[in-house]
């Protein structure tokens, strides 16, 4: 048995039932014919996923191991191994990992970590260069001393297509600072991969400061990192490839109701701790329909009461990857359900369906789409990163 990371809610003991590596995961079942889940490897607690261009799937572990799998095979020494100095108890750990857009020229990659600095832990964005050697070197710390609790540290990172940097962050079990524009908890931030503020971020100018090095900023002061506002536990982001700007879906994990999908927008305030789902805070009833003026509803969310209670993972298929059916599709998943589901955009809205059920224990966590037009995912219990290919 291991104990689960689990997005948001109390860690639950899983029981570890993996196949043997290139088997094929029968539990999983499809709604759909001619998709088959095969087992590529075992990581100890992954938590994210993300190709380079040459095709290396890197994976990320709680413990702070930078994984290379290459080759068909999981290379024996880690890229990097910073667990010496990373808080990994509860929900912190290396939560997050993304590959530059221009990664064949400058050879970067980004790391989400919960830093020991001996005294306490915070949660940090730190770029790093990813050599032929396989080895990662060079820390350049981006974001720093945001304050991490023992859950809702979120922790994804990624690359939009304008080249920027992307970092969601959970509000640490303070929900009041969620909505507060002077601290970094509770925002999708973004940066320039130096670390400096982009132009068209939405809080720049008089009444404003950086709070990249402190994480927070003097109180009524707005911090320039900040893209968006008022999550409680954004675990996962999906870019969609497809767009042809930046555009992007926020899993935020809810409390004791709802679980939602935010399309994000610059400047948006999600609503937490004011509003869960699309509804007032711990409430199916109270509240519902059109969110308050200032605040913005989720694009699609879930209740609790479908067993399903613990967003996770999402990525958007690109254009003629999978079938129609599938295709352009995002697709997220769920800890406590072990499914992943799909989301399509309709003239009248986005329209749910289930797609992946009867997954391992502990997943699907972290969703990517490789090269071979392939989905993977890891699940957290028997610490697998999967295969979903489609053969038709």
């Amino acid at each position: 048995m291991v104990l689960a990371l689990v997005a948001g809610i109390v860690p639950i003991l899983l029981v570890d039932a993996q196949p043997a590596s290139g088997q094929a995961a029968t539990q999983t079942q499809f709604t759909q014919p001619g998709f088959t889940d095969t087992l590529v490897t075992n990581v100890d607690a992954p938590t994210a996923l993300a190709f380079t261009p040459d095709g290396r799937l890197l994976i990320t572990n709680q413990q702070g191991q930078l994984r290379v799998y290459d080759d068909d095979r999981l290379l024996p020494t880690p890229a990097l191994n910073i667990s010496g100095r990373v808080c990994a108890n509860s929900e912190r750990g290396l939560l997050g990992v993304a590959v530059d857009r221009e990664f064949a020229a400058n050879r970067y990659v980004y790391l989400y970590y919960t830093a020991n600095t001996g005294s306490r832990c915070v949660n940090r964005v730190s770029r790093f260069v990813l050599g032929n050697d396989n080895v990662a070197r060079d820390e350049r710390i981006l974001l720093n001393n945001m304050y991490s609790g023992t859950n809702h540290n979120a922790g994804d990172v990624k690359v939009g297509k304008d080249g920027l940097i992307y970092a969601s962050i959970g509000d640490g079990g303070r929900p009041r600072d969620a909505r507060n524009k002077s601290v970094l908890l509770g925002k999708v931030l973004r940066v320039a991969r130096d670390g400096s503020i982009p132009a068209s971020n939405p809080y720049r100018g008089s009444g404003t400061a950086r709070c990249g090095a402190n994480g927070q900023a003097s109180p009524g002061v707005k911090c320039q990192e900040i893209f968006a506002s008022g999550f409680r536990n954004p675990f996962r982001m999906g870019f969609d490839p497809n767009y042809a700007s930046t555009r992007f879906f926020v899993n935020d994990v809810g409390q004791t109701k709802w679980e939602e999908v935010n399309l994000a927008r610059a400047g948006a305030d999600y609503g937490w701790d004011l509003r869960e789902g699309p509804c007032a805070k711990d409430s199916y009833t109270v509240g519902c329909g059109a969110a308050p003026a200032g605040l913005t509803n989720p694009i699609y969310s879930y209740k609790h009461s479908t067993n399903c209670s613990s967003i996770t993972g999402g990525v958007v298929l690109p254009n003629g990857s999978w079938p129609g059916a599938v295709n352009s599709s995002y697709l997220f998943g769920d800890f406590v359900c072990g499914r992943i589901f799909k989301l399509t955009q309709t003239s009248t809205g986005f329209k749910p369906s289930t797609f992946a059920y009867n997954m391992e224990g502990g997943g699907p966590v972290a969703l990517t789409f490789g090269p071979d037009n392939a989905l993977y995912y890891t699940t957290y219990a028997g610490g697998g990163i999967h295969r979903i290919s489609h053969n038709p």
